[in-house]
């Protein structure tokens, strides 16, 4: 979900402004070539090492390696909502995973201020689903302030870093389950979306994305977490489907929510170090929501 259905990130060419006011989805013009290759390349290259690093290395490597990940996202989101300078920058993206390792370590001595953390953020993102609800609908409302969208900001990252951290401690399988039910989500309903897609979702916020693809996605991604559920027994038989249902929608939420922000300030991609995705952002959007929802749910609907 780091791309729009039907779309490539890289050189291509979409009309928004006819396709906010017409009913299907927008025409564009796809330059493939290299950038699709860039795309694959990198993909396999980010989600080998993800799972093999999950699987194989050290504890301390992956953490590491997702609180570097949080610090890159928040320094693309920080210059994304407009914060001058690349100091402030450079000190919103030490700031944010060195209170998401705070609270991590807090958790250990007091378990309830991490789940707290956790619980608010699974709230935040309800929030958030009625705000791109609500703008898609009307367009508004429209936070622009840089203050406030930097607390938006923390509000996305730091839970993200610390569901990843938790996950990766006490269940490095749920970790896996969650990055394959977001990847799968993603890919299904790009292809989906590229093949079927006819009806718009949210015009105003992401012209690219169709309900014909979104009903791939899910649909696809239900059968196949059915089907690892019932091989490895990650989740009862009964909460596996909820789970995976709210999982996918705090995914497409994440996504969407990442989409209205760079319309609001006029930005395609929030970077360029990930050769065909664009930024770090772009690449973690769906699971920087997915995580904590995943994590929450999976308690509260328990485990097998």
């Amino acid at each position: 979900m780091g791309a729009e259905e039907g779309e490539t990130r890289g050189p291509a060419t979409v009309d928004l402004a006819s396709a906010s006011d017409s009913g299907a989805a927008p025409t564009m013009n796809v330059q493939f070539g290299s950038n699709l290759a860039a795309r694959s390349a990198t993909a396999s290259v980010l989600g080998g090492f993800v799972v093999g690093g999950i699987l194989y290395l050290p504890y301390a490597v992956m953490a590491g390696f997702f609180l570097l990940a949080t610090a890159a996202a928040a320094f693309e989101w920080a210059r994304l909502i407009g914060v001058a300078g690349g100091a402030q920058r450079s000190t919103y993206a030490l700031l944010v995973p060195a209170l998401a390792i705070a609270i991590d370590r807090l958790g250990f001595v007091y378990a309830p201020a991490l789940y707290g953390v956790l619980l608010t953020a699974c709230a935040w993102w309800l929030l958030v689903a009625l705000w791109v609800v609500q703008f898609a609908r009307r367009g508004r409302p429209r936070m622009e302030r840089v203050s406030a969208l930097a607390v938006c900001g923390t509000l996305v990252l730091v839970p993200a870093g610390l569901a990843l951290l938790s996950l990766l401690r006490t269940a490095p399988l749920n970790l896996l389950i969650l990055f394959a039910l977001v990847w799968s989500a993603d890919v299904f309903a790009y292809a989906g979306g590229k093949r079927w897609g006819r009806r718009r979702m949210c015009a105003r916020v992401s012209p690219g994305k169709t309900w014909e693809g979104l009903g791939v996605g899910v649909c696809v991604t239900l059968i196949l977490a059915l089907v690892l559920n019932h091989a490895f027994a990650w989740q009862t038989t009964e909460a596996a489907a909820p789970l995976i249902m709210l999982t996918i929608a705090a995914a497409v939420t994440g996504d969407l929510f990442e989409s209205l922000i760079k319309r609001l300030r006029q930005v395609k991609d929030s970077g360029s170090w990930l050769p065909g995705h664009g930024g770090v952002l772009d690449r973690v959007d769906s699971v920087v929501a997915a995580a904590p929802v995943f994590t929450v749910a999976f308690d509260w609907l328990g485990r097998p």
